[in-house]
Protein backbone atom coordinates (compact mmCIF):
# COMPACT_ATOMS: atom_id res chain seq x y z
CA UNK A 1 0.00 0.00 0.00
CA UNK A 2 1.17 3.57 -0.54
CA UNK A 3 1.43 5.94 1.77
CA UNK A 4 -0.41 8.98 0.53
CA UNK A 5 2.25 11.27 1.59
CA UNK A 6 3.82 9.59 -1.19
CA UNK A 7 1.57 10.00 -3.75
CA UNK A 8 2.14 12.66 -6.78
CA UNK A 9 -0.41 12.57 -9.91
CA UNK A 10 2.49 11.50 -12.12
CA UNK A 11 2.76 7.77 -9.96
CA UNK A 12 -1.19 7.27 -9.78
CA UNK A 13 -2.25 5.94 -12.87
CA UNK A 14 -1.88 2.16 -13.38
CA UNK A 15 -2.62 1.92 -9.48
CA UNK A 16 -5.78 0.83 -7.91
CA UNK A 17 -8.33 3.01 -5.21
CA UNK A 18 -9.79 0.33 -2.91
CA UNK A 19 -12.78 1.49 -1.05
CA UNK A 20 -13.09 2.05 2.73
CA UNK A 21 -15.48 -0.34 3.94
CA UNK A 22 -17.69 2.53 5.15
CA UNK A 23 -17.42 4.74 2.12
CA UNK A 24 -20.95 4.47 0.47
CA UNK A 25 -21.93 7.59 -1.51
CA UNK A 26 -21.62 8.09 -5.46
CA UNK A 27 -22.35 4.04 -6.04
CA UNK A 28 -18.59 3.50 -4.81
CA UNK A 29 -19.59 0.85 -1.65
CA UNK A 30 -16.78 -1.80 -2.03
CA UNK A 31 -15.19 -0.40 -4.97
CA UNK A 32 -11.71 -0.92 -6.65
CA UNK A 33 -11.22 1.51 -9.06
CA UNK A 34 -8.11 1.50 -11.61
CA UNK A 35 -6.78 4.35 -12.13
CA UNK A 36 -6.70 5.10 -15.98
CA UNK A 37 -5.36 8.52 -16.06
CA UNK A 38 -3.38 11.14 -13.79
CA UNK A 39 -2.62 14.83 -14.80
CA UNK A 40 -1.87 17.96 -12.89
CA UNK A 41 -5.48 18.61 -12.92
CA UNK A 42 -7.57 15.49 -13.03
CA UNK A 43 -7.34 11.82 -11.86
CA UNK A 44 -9.68 9.54 -14.22
CA UNK A 45 -10.53 5.62 -12.75
CA UNK A 46 -13.03 3.09 -13.52
CA UNK A 47 -14.54 1.32 -11.34
CA UNK A 48 -13.48 -2.83 -11.76
CA UNK A 49 -16.28 -4.86 -10.11
CA UNK A 50 -19.58 -2.85 -10.58
CA UNK A 51 -20.83 -5.02 -13.96
CA UNK A 52 -24.11 -2.94 -14.78
CA UNK A 53 -25.88 -6.08 -15.83
CA UNK A 54 -25.74 -5.69 -19.79
CA UNK A 55 -23.71 -6.07 -22.91
CA UNK A 56 -23.04 -3.27 -25.04
CA UNK A 57 -25.71 -4.90 -27.45
CA UNK A 58 -28.51 -3.35 -24.90
CA UNK A 59 -27.69 0.00 -25.31
CA UNK A 60 -26.14 0.15 -29.21
CA UNK A 61 -28.67 -0.97 -31.45
CA UNK A 62 -29.07 2.09 -33.20
CA UNK A 63 -25.58 2.69 -33.29
CA UNK A 64 -22.81 2.89 -35.42
CA UNK A 65 -21.15 0.55 -32.87
CA UNK A 66 -20.49 -2.92 -34.68
CA UNK A 67 -22.03 -6.26 -33.91
CA UNK A 68 -19.33 -8.09 -33.19
CA UNK A 69 -18.74 -5.94 -29.94
CA UNK A 70 -22.74 -5.73 -28.93
CA UNK A 71 -21.15 -9.15 -26.81
CA UNK A 72 -18.87 -7.06 -24.37
CA UNK A 73 -19.91 -6.74 -20.85
CA UNK A 74 -20.74 -3.33 -19.65
CA UNK A 75 -19.41 -1.95 -16.31
CA UNK A 76 -20.27 0.98 -14.45
CA UNK A 77 -17.09 3.21 -14.18
CA UNK A 78 -18.35 5.97 -11.65
CA UNK A 79 -20.86 8.84 -11.59
CA UNK A 80 -18.76 11.43 -13.93
CA UNK A 81 -20.25 11.61 -17.89
CA UNK A 82 -22.70 8.69 -17.32
CA UNK A 83 -23.74 9.47 -20.77
CA UNK A 84 -20.71 8.36 -22.33
CA UNK A 85 -19.63 4.34 -23.44
CA UNK A 86 -15.85 3.27 -23.53
CA UNK A 87 -14.01 0.45 -24.36
CA UNK A 88 -10.87 -1.24 -22.10
CA UNK A 89 -8.65 -4.20 -22.83
CA UNK A 90 -6.67 -5.97 -20.07
CA UNK A 91 -4.06 -8.01 -21.54
CA UNK A 92 -2.21 -10.72 -20.47
CA UNK A 93 1.53 -11.22 -21.08
CA UNK A 94 4.13 -13.37 -19.71
CA UNK A 95 4.68 -11.64 -16.68
CA UNK A 96 2.14 -8.80 -16.54
CA UNK A 97 -0.86 -7.41 -17.27
CA UNK A 98 -1.24 -4.84 -19.70
CA UNK A 99 -4.55 -2.08 -19.59
CA UNK A 100 -5.85 0.30 -22.03
CA UNK A 101 -8.53 2.52 -21.80
CA UNK A 102 -10.47 4.64 -24.20
CA UNK A 103 -9.90 2.34 -27.29
CA UNK A 104 -11.61 3.37 -30.40
CA UNK A 105 -13.83 0.96 -32.05
CA UNK A 106 -10.96 -0.44 -34.43
CA UNK A 107 -8.84 -0.81 -31.74
CA UNK A 108 -11.47 -2.76 -29.51
CA UNK A 109 -12.31 -5.23 -32.60
CA UNK A 110 -8.46 -6.31 -32.56
CA UNK A 111 -8.79 -7.05 -29.13
CA UNK A 112 -12.11 -8.90 -29.21
CA UNK A 113 -10.09 -11.30 -31.38
CA UNK A 114 -6.45 -11.72 -28.93
CA UNK A 115 -7.38 -14.71 -26.94
CA UNK A 116 -5.48 -12.74 -23.98
CA UNK A 117 -7.07 -10.23 -23.84
CA UNK A 118 -10.51 -9.32 -22.02
CA UNK A 119 -12.67 -6.69 -23.29
CA UNK A 120 -15.07 -4.35 -21.51
CA UNK A 121 -16.98 -1.28 -21.68
CA UNK A 122 -17.43 1.48 -18.81
CA UNK A 123 -20.46 4.15 -18.92
CA UNK A 124 -19.25 6.62 -16.71
CA UNK A 125 -16.17 7.34 -15.08
CA UNK A 126 -14.56 8.36 -11.89
CA UNK A 127 -12.69 11.38 -11.25
CA UNK A 128 -11.37 13.97 -9.05
CA UNK A 129 -9.20 16.94 -9.30
CA UNK A 130 -5.59 16.31 -7.03
CA UNK A 131 -6.87 18.19 -4.14
CA UNK A 132 -9.58 16.77 -3.85
CA UNK A 133 -8.12 13.06 -4.00
CA UNK A 134 -5.79 13.95 -1.96
CA UNK A 135 -8.29 14.77 0.90
CA UNK A 136 -10.47 11.93 0.32
CA UNK A 137 -6.82 9.79 0.76
CA UNK A 138 -6.29 11.62 4.19
CA UNK A 139 -9.56 11.44 5.57
CA UNK A 140 -8.98 7.18 4.36
CA UNK A 141 -11.98 6.70 2.31
CA UNK A 142 -9.67 5.21 -0.24
CA UNK A 143 -6.80 3.30 -0.34
CA UNK A 144 -4.36 3.12 -2.36
CA UNK A 145 -2.59 -0.55 -3.93
CA UNK A 146 -0.25 -1.07 -6.73
CA UNK A 147 -2.08 -2.70 -9.68
CA UNK A 148 -2.68 -7.06 -9.06
CA UNK A 149 -3.39 -8.30 -12.46
CA UNK A 150 -5.58 -11.44 -10.14
CA UNK A 151 -7.63 -8.17 -8.97
CA UNK A 152 -8.00 -6.76 -12.33
CA UNK A 153 -8.93 -10.12 -14.38
CA UNK A 154 -11.24 -11.76 -11.31
CA UNK A 155 -14.53 -12.53 -12.91
CA UNK A 156 -16.55 -13.35 -9.66
CA UNK A 157 -16.82 -9.11 -9.00
CA UNK A 158 -17.79 -10.27 -5.80
CA UNK A 159 -14.51 -11.22 -4.47
CA UNK A 160 -13.08 -8.00 -6.19
CA UNK A 161 -13.07 -5.83 -3.21
CA UNK A 162 -12.26 -8.25 -0.59
CA UNK A 163 -9.17 -9.50 -2.07
CA UNK A 164 -7.88 -5.63 -2.74
CA UNK A 165 -8.18 -5.49 0.80
CA UNK A 166 -6.56 -8.47 1.93
CA UNK A 167 -3.77 -7.26 0.01
CA UNK A 168 -3.11 -4.11 1.59
CA UNK A 169 -1.94 -4.87 5.11
CA UNK A 170 -3.07 -7.75 8.01
CA UNK A 171 -5.08 -5.02 9.46
CA UNK A 172 -7.19 -4.40 6.28
CA UNK A 173 -7.51 -8.03 6.07
CA UNK A 174 -9.80 -7.54 9.37
CA UNK A 175 -11.50 -4.55 7.99
CA UNK A 176 -12.39 -7.11 4.59
CA UNK A 177 -14.57 -8.69 6.92
CA UNK A 178 -16.19 -6.23 8.63
CA UNK A 179 -20.17 -5.39 8.17
CA UNK A 180 -21.00 -2.28 6.32
CA UNK A 181 -22.08 -0.49 9.80
CA UNK A 182 -20.13 -1.75 12.67
CA UNK A 183 -22.10 -0.01 15.41
CA UNK A 184 -25.21 -2.26 13.90
CA UNK A 185 -23.97 -4.95 15.41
Amino acid sequence: MMEHEDISNENLAGHLLVAAPYLDGAGFHHSVIFLSRAEKEFVIGHILNHPAGMNVGDVARHTEIPESLYTVPIFKGGPVERDQLIFAAFIRTEDKLRVQFHLQEEQALKYQKNPRAILRAYVGHSGWTPPQLRRELNDRAWYVSPMVPDICLETDFSKVWAMAMRRLSPLHHIMSHAPAQPSLN
